[in-house]
């Protein structure tokens, strides 16, 4: 996978944007050949510093995954998804932050995500 993330500060407001590319290799078995599809990103996000301690951010993650395909023949089709990511940020001191983040599928597909994450800096 390869990316870039570029961003723009105007205290508070941080507006960042993610663009990311993966290139899934091709596996031979025998006769047949498989070449799974490859995804393609993006990710515009706005984040606000409430505080020195507190950040919320929204997202949208738009992704985009082409067909597989088998011995030359396509295994259904090209796919895209976007969801909304909401998220909040705490830290609790210098040196550890926790990251709450809760993703909701807007268009493509079902389902949800909820991801709880602590950062500790050594």
């Amino acid at each position: 996978m390869f990316g870039a993330t570029t961003y723009k500060a105007i205290d508070p407001v941080v507006f960042s944007l993610t663009a990311a590319y993966r290139y899934n290799g091709s596996l031979q078995e025998m006769e047949q050949r498989y070449e799974p599809g490859n995804l393609l990103l993006i990710n515009p996000c706005v984040a606000f510093a409430v505080n020195d301690r507190v950040t919320l951010s929204t997202d949208v993650q738009w992704t985009r995954l082409s067909a597989s395909r088998l011995s030359g023949n396509s295994q259904g089709i090209a796919r895209t998804a976007t969801d909304l990511v909401l998220g909040v940020g705490y830290a609790i001191n210098r040196d550890n932050t926790v990251n709450t983040t809760f993703k909701v599928n807007a268009s493509g597909r079902g389902g949800s995500e909820l991801r709880l994450n602590w950062l500790y800096t050594f």
